[in-house]
């Protein structure tokens, strides 16, 4: 008998640890980079090329562990129809017999990461776009090779790996998925919320700047629940916290009319999640020509300034 069969949301749960921790891998060396760069002096001395060719082993790794989450995302998709289908030994080998010794699962043979992509394939032809999946799945697996199996390569950029973590998120769930996703691991950490829960959550937009910085704005506009081509504004919530600390000026505008339309009567913020009741006014502060307020607030959510 084989024993202890993997589940499908074990492997869920293991896939999606991998590809945030690769995800978290980049943000946490561009997070830190943009906190020193705020400071002339280094910004000057200290080119942000130079800071990640020296955090080129972070790079490397995060390719490496995301690899790693999308097989465990491709092995829950087969287990969701048998376990047995991951495993290489030869069935005349198996552990099945009644006088033969029972066996656990993770004592046995897995199929390759080769194998692996046929197997996928085989159970999931109805709900994947398999000829894109397949191209960026082995692109993703030479990389990863030559990481792994020999001196690597020069060309790697972070860029290309964000891409990747977003495509792959999305071909296993949908294209919006990753932002509920990665502000709820963002909300997640342990020590999250002892310094000011308030104004923590709203730092979330320092993450939302590292994805906008690694996408085109096409790429972007086709992983947002709203259209970002549109106009931005401030969210009152958001921009209320972040005030706490900083001048307006440096709060990014990640709000969006919902519909984008002249008759819209909310926002909606990709930082917190939130809608807001909106009404149409020329804005009070004579240097903005802003003309959308937050009803409730009375900001105006081109400048901030209250009406």
């Amino acid at each position: 008998m084989i024993k202890d069969l993997p589940t499908p949301q074990e492997f869920e749960k293991l896939g999606l640890d991998c590809i945030y921790k690769s995800f978290e891998m980049l943000y946490k060396v561009s997070n830190a980079y943009s906190e020193a760069s705020e400071d002339e002096i280094i910004k000057d001395d200290v080119p942000e090329k130079d800071y990640w060719n020296y955090n080129d082993i972070t790079v490397r790794t995060s390719l490496i562990v995301l690899f790693q989450g999308v097989e465990y995302l491709m092995k829950k998709e087969v287990t969701e129809k048998s376990p047995l289908l991951l495993l290489e030994n030869n069935k005349s080998d198996w552990p099945t017999l009644p006088d033969r010794k029972d066996k656990n699962f993770d004592e046995l043979i897995t199929i390759s990461g080769e194998n692996l992509l046929g197997v996928f394939c085989a159970v999931e032809s109805e709900n994947f776009d398999l000829e894109s999946y397949v191209k960026k799945f082995e692109d993703l697996r030479i990389r990863r090779n030559k990481l792994v199996h020999s001196t690597g390569f020069n060309d790697l950029n972070y860029k290309s790996i964000v891409k990747d973590i977003i495509f792959f998120t999305s071909a296993f769930y949908h294209n919006t998925y990753w932002l509920d996703f990665f502000r709820s691991r963002f909300k997640s950490e342990p020590m999250f919320g002892y310094w000011d829960w308030d104004i923590e959550e709203a730092y979330f937009f320092t993450l939302l700047n590292f994805i906008k910085k690694s996408l085109s704005k096409k790429e972007l506009n086709d992983y947002l629940p709203i259209d970002y081509r549109g106009r931005k504004f401030l969210c009152p919530n958001c921009t209320y916290w972040l005030t706490k600390n900083d001048d307006v000026e440096s709060v990014p505008k990640w709000s969006f009319l919902n519909p984008n339309s002249p008759e819209a009567e909310k926002i909606e913020c990709m930082i917190c999640n939130g809608q807001y009741d909106i009404e149409r006014a020329d804005c009070e502060n004579e240097e903005c020509r802003g003309n959308v307020i937050s009803k409730e607030e009375g900001y105006c959510l081109t400048c901030f300034s209250q009406q």
